[in-house]
């Protein structure tokens, strides 16, 4: 079931799928229950060859069993290990999705608001386009992100994915007031706008304290 998006998202982005990961590490049993987002309101057809939209967000629901602190371990000791697992794990999903992941290419501190700082990585990305363009071109550059902070007893992980650059392509109208055919569209892209709602998401849910987020 996916997890309930914290009220400013709400209205504007709705669960598509939901992914499941289950993985032994030493004594710990780790279950990754993953719900992709994408835009409520599309108005322009896909030009990608993904499952993914062209925007996407992910909320990662981790169940560490037993608890860490049971064990003698606290989620901000073992913070580096779990993040590269984490960062790992949604770089096998995306891809699984359809995008293409070229690598890392910054690693930055999240200063979560309720403790210690996470981790996020920015890693470099394209989206497969479609095969009928007519235009030769095959790749869409991108942008996906992962947010992964220590929380109490677990790890707080969110991301997502956008474009980073406009490719035209055509729309198909039927409309008789506007004739038949085809008129170019520009993809609307804003990199900074899509990077600061990622953040937005990883504050909100931060700021939610809760280890086992609300489902739907």
């Amino acid at each position: 079931m996916a997890v309930d998006l914290p009220d400013e998202f709400a209205d504007s982005w709705r669960a598509m799928t939901t992914l499941t990961d289950e993985r032994s590490v030493f004594v710990l049993s780790i279950a990754a229950e993953t719900t992709v987002y994408g835009p409520v309101s599309v108005t322009a057809p896909t030009v990608v060859d993904a499952d993914l939209p062209l925007r996407s967000l992910f909320v990662v629901d981790v169940t560490v069993s037993p608890p860490l602190p049971t064990v003698g371990v606290t989620p901000t000791g073992v913070l580096s290990m779990a993040a590269v697992q984490a960062k790992n794990r949604f770089v096998d999903a995306v891809e699984a999705e359809g995008l293409i992941v070229d690598g890392v290419r910054d690693t930055l501190a999240f200063e979560s608001p309720s403790g210690p700082p996470g981790k996020w990585y920015v890693l470099d990305a394209a989206y497969p386009l479609t095969t009928d363009r007519g235009d030769g071109l095959e790749r869409l550059a991108a942008e996906a992100h992962v947010v992964v902070w220590p929380t109490e007893t677990s790890f707080g992980v969110v991301g997502g994915t956008h474009p980073l650059e406009a490719v035209p392509f055509e729309r198909q109208s039927s409309d008789p007031d506007v004739g038949s055919g085809s008129t170019p569209v520009g993809l609307d892209v804003d990199p900074e706008r899509d990077r600061e709602r990622i953040a937005r998401l990883a504050r909100a849910i931060d700021a939610s304290g809760d280890d086992s987020p609300d489902r739907e």
